[in-house]
């Protein structure tokens, strides 16, 4: 496959002193497996995921300066989650610069949300590593701050300001870091029949996380997702961010 730099660093707005490093960037693993000696954009990700926290961490408490912590906590996790973060790779049409291998070329290339957000993360760490934070935060509030809008219960990685599932943001992130199955168990019921309470429990790989009470199931095991997200979140990010689950990086 052909990688266009010129091309390539004219949608990012900025141009590489290492142009290697831009290479690695927009590498695949399935890439660089046939390519031994071309590097993949796995450790690039797992650098930009902690460049690309600060970075929101920094903008919300600016942009927040009376949200409480939980808020705060909320705002990023959804800031810097993977459907945004693929987003600003489609608006940009950076995606198109991905370098595949032969194999994953002719197949639906995988998941093509998760392949752009680590790609997201990649240039973020990019940007970092050849022009310094100054160039890794044009970059991101250009693409992603300027983009996303943030209001209390709603998903801000979506424009349309849909409501957040939390269920699908629970599975999507214990399945990136390969936490484990999910279970919904309802650990009891309460109240009359015609108006029950139910508390249901979420497990990850066989452990619960959290429960939580609703007037149905499907109320509870929502009302648990958000709060086992938040759990797994905290867990993660007070061990350097991706250690957990990614080993291989």
């Amino acid at each position: 496959m052909i990688f266009y730099m010129h091309e390539c660093e004219e949608r990012l707005g900025y141009t590489f002193k290492d142009k290697n490093l831009l290479r690695a960037c927009f590498t695949h693993s399935s890439y660089a497996n046939e390519h031994r000696s071309q590097p993949c954009n796995e450790r690039l990700e797992f650098f930009g995921d902690s460049v690309l926290g600060f970075l929101a961490a920094e903008y919300l408490v600016k942009k927040f300066p009376n949200a409480k912590e939980g808020e705060l906590t909320e705002y990023k996790q959804n800031l810097v989650s993977r459907k945004p973060l693929s987003q600003a790779i489609e608006r940009e049409g950076l995606g198109e610069f991905m370098l595949y291998g032969e194999g994953e070329s002719r197949g639906n290339r995988g998941n093509r949300e998760s392949t752009w957000e680590n790609l997201f993360e990649a240039i973020v760490a990019g940007l970092y590593i050849d022009g310094g934070m100054e160039e890794a935060e044009k970059f991101v509030r250009r693409t992603l701050f300027s983009k996303v809008r943030l209001s209390a219960g709603k998903a801000d990685g979506n424009t349309d300001g849909a409501e957040i599932n939390h269920k699908s943001r629970l599975l999507e992130f214990v399945q990136k870091y390969k936490l484990g199955a999910i279970k919904y168990e309802m650990k009891s019921r309460s109240g009359p029949d015609h108006d029950p309470t139910f508390e249901m429990a979420v497990t990850v790989g066989g452990k619960e996380v959290s429960s939580a009470m609703g007037k149905n199931k499907s109320e509870a095991e929502k009302a648990a997702a958000k709060t086992a997200y938040g759990i797994l979140y905290e867990s993660l990010s007070g061990k350097g961010g991706k250690k957990k689950g990614k080993g291989d990086k």
